[in-house]
């Protein structure tokens, strides 16, 4: 059975195109309703690390994407106005990420 790390690597690379060295964060479970259109209800692992590669996306698998700085991102959604920019899910990971691993974000993008 493939772990949780070696899925995380293989599908950084499938989506992006990239690799690199990952520390595990955190594990948090979450439910977002979607009108009546669904719901997820998901356990995700949170991963973290660095790669000075470029970016080439699988269009098969991402539709669009942009790079931020952290700080950039954070302001973004503690100022969040448009609730459709980010997946709730992403927003829950995000504030735990800045709330609780912020020094070891910022750290990443110090070297």
């Amino acid at each position: 059975m493939e772990s949780m790390e070696a899925a995380t690597r293989r599908r950084l690379y499938e989506e992006l195109g990239i690799g690199c060295t990952l520390e595990f964060l955190f594990k948090f479970q979450y439910h977002a309703q979607f009108d009546e259109t669904g719901a997820e209800h998901e356990l995700c692992s949170v991963f973290i690390g660095r790669c000075d590669a470029p970016v080439q996306v699988n269009r098969q698998e991402i539709h669009d994407w942009r790079w931020m700085s952290a700080d950039v991102l954070q302001r973004e959604i503690s100022g969040l106005v448009d609730s459709c920019r980010y997946t709730p899910w992403f927003v829950l990971e995000w504030t735990r990420i800045w709330r609780d691993h912020r020094s070891a974000v910022l750290a990443l993008t110090a070297r």
